[in-house]
């Protein structure tokens, strides 16, 4: 079930216990498993991504802070349209042209 749960991870600490990166319609897609700060699991799906960037990544891993930052306001459009980052640590990182968030535990 698809669901607007943005808010429970943006800003927050994650565990990251999956990372799976490979080709989705020909474009580059993230797909991640994590447990949030409020102990509920949750899949993201980040797709047409760009950039991508990671650092000192075994499983599972620590994302202290973790933030999507929506950039179309500033005119990038397509696989920039959205920046994920880790701000604290700065392990992963990339843009995106769109994510899902989906609540595991339901």
């Amino acid at each position: 079930m698809k669901e607007n749960l943005f808010s429970e991870i943006d800003g927050k600490g994650i565990i990251v216990c999956d990372l799976s990166i490979g080709y989705y319609e020909k474009t580059l897609a993230v797909k991640m498993s994590c447990i949030a700060e409020d102990h509920n699991t949750y899949f993201i799906v980040f797709e047409n991504v760009s950039k991508l960037k990671m650092s000192d990544i075994s499983y599972p891993f620590q994302i202290c802070g973790f933030e999507i930052l929506d950039y179309s306001s500033r005119g990038y459009q397509k696989d920039m349209r959205f920046y994920a980052n880790d701000y604290e640590d700065g392990k992963i990182s990339f843009y995106c042209e769109s994510f899902e968030i989906f609540h595991a535990n339901r």
